[in-house]
This record gives C-alpha cells, structure tokens and sequence, in this order.
C-alpha cells in the first residue's frame, strides 16, 4: 500500500484531489471528518470542549456549532492551541488505526489532511501532494462553505504559506481550472508514483 499525504491552502480543493485518487481506486482517510466525529455530543473530546470554551460554542440541541468554535479558535492562539492539543492525537491515532487496517492491501492510499506539515503527519506518507490555488479562488469557495472572508485570513494566517508547503511536498498540483483538468493533473501524478515505484525508487 502507497501512502500520499495530501495537503494544500485553505478551500485549494484538497477533498476534490483525494475524492480524484478514491475515483481511481484509491482507499481515503478524511482528518475533517474525524475531527467532526470527535466532537459529537457524547464523545469525550466533546465534554473537554464544553470545559474548555462553556456552553456559547454549542447549537440548541448540544452538538458543538463549528462555525462558532471556529470564530473563537482562530480570534485567539491560546485557544487555538488548546483545540489542536485536544484533538491532534486523536485524529493522529485515527490515522495509524486506518493505515493498520489497509496496510496489506494493494494500490493507494489517501490521507486528506489540512495540517498535514503543521500536525507532523506527513511522516505516515509515503508521497506528499500539495494542492494550491489562487488566493481569490480560496477565498471564493471558502465563502460558499460559510466561512467569512475575515475568518478565512484568519485560518490562512495560522498554516504555514503555501509556498512553504510546496517546498517539502513530493507533488505539487495548481487547481486553477476545471475538475476535469484537475484529474488529469492528479492522473499524472499516480503515474509518476507508480513509475517511480517500479523503478524501485521507493
């Protein structure tokens, strides 16, 4: 099993990559979505939420409103600090139960990851792939999720820039047109891996 850790700038269209290389045979490991799982009501990271922060980041039926935690969260550094510490190891465990599960599998699999550099996990990959796109396409489908433009400088203050991440990737894909031309550029690079791979180059 080929592990491809894939990262990018906020909104780059990381989860159309991932759902590309799914397309295409590969397994997928969603941070976000364990993240999101975590924090349902009855889970204990829920609990040390409500401790954390108080009752304000929660919807009127209990579960935690991730708009409103993000609002705190990325208005201050401590607290945003205090979230990964919470959640970090868990979707980090998450990750190395999935990798366990699939390792004897053949073909790819896919970690979607937003912090992948941040969160040190690009050391579960085998390849990284970065994912970047201009600033106000961001910004554009940021805005379609919800999240304000002022919330979305925010987070992008808090990752490393996004050359940096080009820099330590394997990979590195611009999604600046259409979802077909993303897949081929996607394409193109499980050739290279899988050319690489039976080189023996890794």
């Amino acid at each position: 099993m080929t592990i491809i850790g894939v990262t990018g700038n906020l909104s780059a269209g990381k989860t159309a990559v991932a759902n590309i290389l799914k397309k295409h045979g590969a397994v997928g490991f969603d941070a976000d979505a364990v993240a999101k799982t975590m924090i349902r009501k009855g889970k204990p990271a829920h609990q040390a939420l409500l401790k954390l922060f108080g009752r304000e980041i929660l919807l009127p039926g209990g579960q935690v409103d991730r708009k409103k935690l993000a609002e705190r969260v990325f208005n201050n550094v401590q607290d945003l600090k205090k979230l990964n510490v919470l959640i970090h190891p868990g979707v980090i465990f998450e990750a190395l139960s999935f990798i366990q599960k699939n390792k004897k599998k053949r073909g790819m699999l896919v970690l979607d990851v937003p912090l992948l550099f941040e969160s040190k996990m690009d050391g579960l990959a085998d390849w990284t792939l970065v994912v970047r796109s201009p600033l106000a396409a961001g910004m554009r489908r940021s805005e379609e999720k919800g999240i304000s433009r002022s919330l979305a400088k925010k987070i992008l203050s808090t990752q490393w820039p996004i050359a940096k991440q080009a820099e330590h990737a394997d990979f590195v894909i611009d999604n600046d047109g259409s979802l077909k031309e993303l897949e081929k550029k996607v394409l193109a690079v499980m050739k290279e891996i899988n050319r690489v791979q039976l080189k023996g180059g890794i």
